[in-house]
């Protein structure tokens, strides 16, 4: 407020009629004024915020419409974070690993997999069997077989200790919403399978 203030004030006139004393009547109009004007620069300022899609809140909704949002994997209960993460990334495409990589890469879905909370999750890909290979080696396609090892949270209800109404896993993840999502993004032409590693 004081730069408009500042401003305001550096527009008057000179003179004895116009006195530049914080104390006087005239001085005290202008800092009146220069609130308002401060008041209204900082409304336009949070106002034009809201037209950028990260940091909207009023206009979600209204993003969300123009991008297909909400997304269903999620779920209808999701909160602002998780809706404006989700808004970025309709609106960015998949994170590749390198500027000419395939949306399918194993680096770009461990991304994928990491920014959707599942940071240890695993990628491989079922490659030919091919002479020098060693027993063990799993079988198939160079491009038509993807493998998602996903861990799931560990077991937070006990028999017996555990009361009606807590958690059966501990943390909100159970790998379901990954499933949806990468099923969808993931290229047609791969095969998806998912393996679900259950704490011991």
């Amino acid at each position: 407020m004081d730069k408009f203030w500042q401003a305001i004030v550096a527009l008057l006139p000179s003179g004895f009629a116009w006195p530049r004393n914080p104390a006087s009547t005239l001085m005290r109009v202008m800092r009146g004024l220069a609130g308002s004007f401060s008041e209204l620069h900082e409304f336009t300022r949070l106002t034009a915020n809201q037209w950028q899609p990260h940091q909207t809140i009023t206009r979600l909704a209204e993003w969300e419409e123009c991008a297909g949002l909400p997304d269903p994997c999620f779920g209808v209960d999701q909160d602002v974070d998780t809706r404006r993460k989700l808004l970025l990334a309709r609106l960015r495409g998949p994170s590749l690993t390198y500027s000419d990589s395939c949306p399918a890469a194993t680096g770009s879905l461990q991304s994928i997999c990491s920014w959707l909370g599942y940071p240890q999750v695993s990628v491989t890909y079922s490659t030919p069997f091919r002479v020098g290979a060693h027993c063990g080696q799993t079988l198939g396609q160079l491009d038509g077989r993807l493998w998602f090892v996903i861990p799931i949270p560990s077991p937070a209800f006990r028999v017996g200790t555990s009361k009606v109404g807590e958690r059966l896993l501990k943390g909100s993840l159970n790998g379901a919403d990954l499933v949806c999502y990468l099923n969808r993004v993931v290229p047609s032409r791969y095969s998806i399978n998912f393996i679900y590693n259950y704490p011991n």
